[in-house]
């Protein structure tokens, strides 16, 4: 492995760090967190659940694993009306899918990489992120579409979801550290346009502090 001066530019270590990466995409937590979330919001429509993209092999069957247990918890328990979409949807489903959603038959959509594939719907009023992109360029990308106007639609909800990293010995710390900077780095970038500003970032403000993050 060489000195410890290696670590970063060791390919090994980057490979189990965007394996982690991905797992922490789609932890168990999430659907818990989504499961509280939409059990006050039977009621509303026009609902993006936007799943893991699973673009590396090393998360494809973690990305597919989550868009079901997402439709399920959805679906199946709470009686939410929803479809997936993914890339395996054909473009004339997909044409239906958007015009039941943009009517409101189907309450949401439980979609991977549709905001990244030049998909135009610009009937969603809420997005739920349960997995995101590091890369700027494609969160600021997906916000974009999530906020296309649309007749009726004077703004647009975005949740967020981020994954705290557990209790952790000095050793791994560092890695956790960076791992949820990247997260932290995303969420205020939507959070400093979004009407609640404030409120948003308030609850990051501990979370700053404990991890060594006020510079976010």
């Amino acid at each position: 492995m060489g000195d410890t001066g290696d670590f970063e530019d060791n390919e090994d270590i980057k490979s189990l760090l965007i394996q982690r990466a991905r797992l922490v995409g789609t932890a168990e937590n999430k659907l818990t967190a989504l499961q509280e979330l939409m059990k006050n919001r039977r009621g509303t429509t026009h609902t993006l659940f936007y799943c893991s993209d699973g673009s590396q092999e090393i998360g494809h069957r973690y990305s597919l694993r989550q868009l079901k247990a997402v439709a399920q918890i959805l679906g199946g328990e709470l009686g939410y009306k929803v479809s997936t979409y993914t890339a395996n949807t054909s473009l004339e489903e997909r044409e239906i899918l958007r015009r039941q959603f943009e009517s409101g038959e189907l309450q949401g959509l439980v979609a991977i990489r549709c905001l990244d594939e030049g998909v135009d719907i610009p009937a969603i009023k809420t997005a739920v992120i349960l997995s995101s992109s590091g890369n700027p360029r494609q969160f600021i990308q997906r916000r974009g579409r999530v906020l296309r106007p649309h007749p009726g639609k004077e703004r647009a909800t975005i949740f967020d979801m981020i994954v705290l990293p557990p209790d952790l010995d000095r050793e791994t710390i560092e890695v956790e550290r960076n791992l949820l900077k990247k997260e932290l780095k995303r969420f205020v970038e939507f959070a400093d346009l979004a009407d609640n500003a404030g409120e948003a970032r308030m609850k990051l403000l501990a979370l700053q502090k404990r991890y060594g993050l006020l510079d976010i």
